[in-house]
């Protein structure tokens, strides 16, 4: 009985908040951290501070516009925007216009020096097009040519293009982000057989083509010492120990670890701020984690439920792989560590998928029923949305 008190009590919006202006304080503070020598090179000692500031305010904009529009907007466009995203991508691939850093295309220009990533739009809309998808009409779930195939060919030509760039590890997160949502918006596991057999294939070419490096990439898991980034990033968690060297005192961001700033910011705050300071990130993202859980309950149709199902999963997933990476307990790739990492568009696409959720959260306290099969939220909390009895059409409160 307390416990259900409890949970009433506390207000899901603003735990969420909460933790995401603490995770955002706390990448500020490690993104100088971990980039202030850069001023031999670019000659300015917050250079990398000041660029992770800009692009907090801008996110924050973004974060703040979406939550006060109607996330049900988008379940009327879902082909659009992912239309949109595999024309971005394509654009990537076009030499001259694609910026090409260490053999791979992933960024287009935006000048001044800024650049935008496509792929981390993708993120977005392909969990706005298999929501879109499901609930326009939860009939396809059951239909294989109508309902699964055109949900499996739009995530397999965004799964293709990010993997032309070539971006392994972005490319397998948005296709397991794809199958995973649709398992849980009601596809049935197998349907899912045949294109498996048909692709596997071209996934052992594509091993065989590049071999050495999944390899160098695998070997971490065997022989951390024998990886650069990996060998410095374990010496960095060691040596924070209990409480940690201290903000700024950290050796390892000193040239010896790569991307410190970026996809490596979790072993520089292991070395400042010690195991209290990663535990403490930790117990953010599951505190962000669990507020989303309880705005996806709280939901008023399909489509925001299984949007921030999605959503949920996509921040566990970067979040909890990134740390994995790390840590040495998954293959090196750059996953970034969500609302952490220094970073443009990966920062303005979380905070537009926390607008999302905060205006998921909006629209249900909005006086009315919820539209789940005709029945109220109390009655659909827990069950199977793919059970609907109205055509798939939500009722617009």
């Amino acid at each position: 009985m307390k416990i259900g008190i409890l949970k009433q009590s506390i207000n899901p919006k603003e735990t969420l908040l909460s933790a995401v202006f603490l995770l955002l304080a706390l990448s500020a503070v490690m993104v100088f951290s971990a980039s202030a020598f850069h001023y031999l090179i670019v000659e300015d000692i917050a250079f990398f501070l000041k660029r992770q500031l800009m692009w907090i305010g801008i996110s924050a904009a973004v974060c703040y516009f979406i939550y006060m529009s109607d996330y049900r907007i988008l379940q009327k466009h879902y082909r659009l925007g992912l239309a949109l995203t595999a024309v971005v991508l394509a654009l990537v691939l076009i030499p001259g216009l694609g910026i090409r850093v260490n053999q791979s295309s992933r960024w287009l220009p935006l000048g001044g020096g800024l650049r935008f990533q496509p792929s981390e739009i993708a993120k977005i809309t392909v969990l706005v097009f298999i929501a879109g998808h499901i609930c326009n009409d939860p009939r396809r779930t059951t239909n294989f040519l109508k309902g699964f195939m055109p949900a499996a060919l739009g995530v397999g030509v965004i799964w293709g293009l990010t993997l032309a760039e070539p971006d392994l590890g972005t490319s397998t997160f948005i296709l397991g982000l794809g199958i995973i949502l649709m398992i849980i918006g009601g596809m049935r596991w197998r349907y899912f057989l045949a294109p498996a057999a048909g692709f596997t294939p071209f996934l052992v070419l594509f091993a065989y083509l590049r071999w050495d490096m999944i390899v160098h990439r695998f070997q971490g898991l065997l022989n951390p010492e024998g990886l650069h980034q990996l060998r410095h990033s374990l010496r960095a968690l060691g040596s924070g120990g209990v409480s940690g060297m201290g903000i700024g005192a950290g050796m390892q961001k000193l040239r010896y670890l790569p991307e410190a700033h970026t996809d490596f910011i979790f072993a520089v705050i292991g070395e400042e701020l010690g195991l209290v300071g990663t535990l403490g990130v930790i117990s953010l993202f599951l505190v962000l984690l669990w507020s989303g859980v309880m705005i996806a309950r709280r939901a008023k149709d399909s489509f925001g439920y299984l949007l921030a199902a999605g959503i949920i999963l996509s921040l566990g997933m970067q979040a909890a792989f990134n740390i994995a990476v790390v840590t040495g307990s998954a293959p090196t790739k750059g996953i970034p560590l969500p609302l952490v990492t220094f970073g443009g568009t990966g920062l303005c696409v979380t905070m537009a998928q926390i607008g999302l959720l905060l205006s998921i959260y909006r629209i249900s306290q909005i006086p009315g029923p919820a539209y789940f099969s005709g029945v109220n939220q109390a009655e659909f909390e827990g069950a199977d949305i793919t059970q609907r009895t109205d055509g798939g059409k939500d009722v617009q409160p």
